[in-house]
């Protein structure tokens, strides 16, 4: 009885400590809300009181539960102005405890944020850039404490804000950095590079934390023995495969009087030239046909007439008018779309990158490269390629390794448009192109990046090959053409340039002013033909994989029929020539006889003609049009038989005609 007492009295008189103890946290964190929201100069003293509370492993508890009062009363409570820097102190201690959510605490930096750039003026310059630095370092705690998926859409809001709209340059390009480390790089990966600073020997943090270039790099050498054979490892591919790798181009040289003029900006001149100058430059025009011959007199532009003629020209002046001239502006540019990726266990081994092995797995037990800088360079006339930057990328796994094996090993890295687990390790890259002139070629790589362990390295990677098919494009569309109407302009236009590069046409002599009214070109057609021994069915597939942007009409019934049933090739012309009484001009080459296609052999010895049948029915026509930059064409008809088809191609870049041959017998018989 005497003990049933004692054990009563005794859990009594804890449940009223514990309550003692809920009262005095209650009242206590209420009085501390309110003195620190009332007096800002105790804050320093409320963030001692703390750090202490939370130095002692009785009282931790204590000091978070204040932490979680201070998120939960102060936060809401505080009026967004100047004076917010008050406050800073707390909200560092907020974002270094991960068991309070940061939601709050990134939308009241997210309003100061907005504020600072509503109130920005000239006399708070120096006060922007203080406040704005300050909060970067908050986020900059943040990522140091939580976990990225935690903080990742709150806090990529506010950095996305200050990259946008911050008036401080530096603050905007700290904000810029953290962004892409937030999207870029996995978590554990992200809070070594924030830590690097304080690991790195002899050197001591700045107390000005808040930046990110707050710690000086250190001076590290470029080993050259280790970058000699980088490529071995570091592989830069094409993402599509070329059909036809040339490892040869065409160069014209000047044949003019000014030998230092490079022979691609032949053929294009300023609208301003005296009498003289024209003169000059007309002399050393080449106007190529099927007979190449050079004009040595200069003759007056053709006064046109026929309403054939000058619809022709009127077409091809509207077209020429959205060309841009490079020489004056910004010329049209190609894209080619490449990856980037390395392999773990030979970079490891060269590099001497040793990751801590202990509780790491999946992705965090792969080596990283940071700030990888792509330089571009070519003996091509390619124009300035512009470099590429990629903020971080993971080396490839083992091979023969389940890496993948566990649940959550890819948990941190994105995956993009669902790509596979393979996909994840390849980084992205686009090389640009400014051609001006049409031909392949090959454009050299050099990477600079940086290791894990602070190594920089530097070195030469694989040659991406340009080739023909890397230049074509779709004709520009004038900015009055739209919608519905586009097919048909298409059409007209191949109808125009077909007639315009054939030999006999009345516009050779015309001149097209380029966009931008300073330039003006001129046309200087020539023609080839090819004969392609395939059957239709595997013609049609061709052109549909390859060449489908860049047909313009599909002409005659049977291939129409086919074609549209397919349902690949659209946005086009369909053109019934059998119930159409006034044939196009361009459905049929008048050098050619229609039906069926013969062709003629001469035997050298016996001096006889024989004739080859290679079909007996035409089933139709496709008009393909392209565009090669700088402002050249290419065109092909393709007379589409059973057995065989036709190619007849004209084009006003002469030059070109050295690879399309190549380029078509791999396109149908690859």
């Amino acid at each position: 009885m005497y003990s049933s007492a004692n054990t009563f009295l005794g859990g009594r008189q804890s449940r009223l400590d514990h309550l003692r103890a809920l009262s005095f946290t209650y009242y206590t964190r209420r009085m501390l809300v309110d003195l620190t929201l009332e007096f800002q100069g105790l804050v320093p003293v409320t963030v001692a009181f703390i750090d202490r509370l939370l130095g002692c492993s009785k009282h931790c508890w204590l000091g978070e539960r204040l932490l979680q009062a201070f998120d939960e009363y102060l936060l809401p409570k505080l009026k967004i102005d100047y004076r917010l820097e008050s406050y800073f102190l707390v909200f560092e201690r907020i974002a270094e405890n991960d068991t309070i959510p940061p939601v709050g605490l990134l939308e009241l930096l997210t309003k100061f944020m907005i504020i600072l750039v509503d109130k920005h003026g000239p006399d708070t310059g120096l006060k922007s850039w203080s406040h704005g630095s300050k909060v970067l370092g908050i986020c900059r705690t943040m990522l140091m404490h939580h976990h990225s998926s935690r903080l990742f859409l709150g806090l990529s809001r506010l950095l996305t804000f200050t990259c946008l709209y911050f008036p401080d340059l530096e603050v905007r390009d700290d904000a810029r950095i953290y962004l892409r480390m937030l999207i870029c790089v996995p978590g554990r990966k992200l809070r070594h590079i924030l830590n690097i600073g304080e690991q790195l020997p002899g050197i001591s943090p700045s107390p000005h934390s808040s930046s990110f270039f707050s710690v000086q790099s250190p001076r590290l050498s470029r080993d050259l023995k280790k970058s000699r054979n980088i490529s071995s490892y570091i592989h830069f591919e094409r993402v599509v495969p070329l059909l036809v790798k040339h490892s040869w181009s065409l160069s014209l040289s000047s044949l003019g009087i000014d030998g230092n003029k490079p022979g691609y900006l032949e053929g294009i001149w300023d609208n301003e030239l005296t009498s003289e100058q024209t003169e000059l430059d007309s002399s050393t025009i080449i106007q190529l046909s099927s007979e190449t011959e050079r004009i040595d007199q200069p003759q007056e532009p053709l006064r046109v007439m026929d309403s054939k003629i000058s619809e022709i020209v009127r077409i091809l002046r509207m077209h020429f008018s959205s060309i841009p001239d490079f020489r004056h502006m910004p010329g049209l540019k190609i894209r080619i779309s490449c990856t980037l990726r390395f392999k773990s266990e030979p970079f490891n081994r060269i590099w001497g990158v040793d990751l801590p092995a202990n509780g790491l797995d999946g992705v965090d037990a792969l080596p990283a490269i940071y700030a990888t800088v792509l330089k571009y360079s070519s003996s091509a006339p390619y124009g300035s390629i512009p470099s590429y930057h990629i903020p971080f990328l993971l080396g490839e796994p083992p091979e023969n390794n389940n890496f993948f094996s566990g649940t959550n090993c890819l948990d941190i890295v994105p995956v993009e448009n669902g790509s596979g687990e393979e996909e994840s390790f390849k980084a992205p890259v686009m090389i640009e192109l400014e051609p001006q002139e049409p031909t392949p070629g090959l454009v050299d790589v050099f990477i600079e990046t940086n290791a894990e362990n602070g190594q920089i390295i530097s070195g030469q990677l694989q040659s991406i090959t340009v080739g023909i098919e890397d230049m074509f494009l779709k004709a520009i569309v004038p900015d009055d053409v739209g919608g519905d109407a586009v097919p048909g302009y298409y059409a007209d236009l191949f109808s125009a340039l077909w007639e315009a590069c054939g030999t006999t046409c009345s516009t050779g002599r015309e001149t097209f002013p380029l966009k931008g009214g300073k330039g003006i070109s001129a046309i200087n057609g020539t023609r080839s033909v090819k004969l392609l021994e395939v059957p239709a069915t595997s013609l049609i597939q061709a052109v549909e994989r390859y060449l489908a942007p860049f047909v313009v009409s599909v002409n005659d019934e049977p291939l129409v029929n086919i074609v549209r049933e397919r349902g690949i090739i659209s946005d086009i012309i369909w053109k019934d020539l059998t119930s159409d009484s006034a044939h196009d001009v361009t459905a049929l080459d008048t050098s050619f006889d229609s039906g069926p296609l013969y062709l003629k052999y001469t035997d050298d010895e016996h001096e006889q003609a024989t004739h080859s049948h290679t079909s007996n029915k035409n089933i139709g026509f496709f008009h393909i049009l392209i565009f090669l930059p700088p402002r050249f064409h290419l065109l092909f008809q393709m007379e589409v038989c059973d057995l065989s088809t036709l190619v007849r191609i004209r084009t006003d870049h002469w030059p070109c005609l050295a690879y399309i041959d190549d380029y078509l017998e791999a396109l149908f018989f690859a």
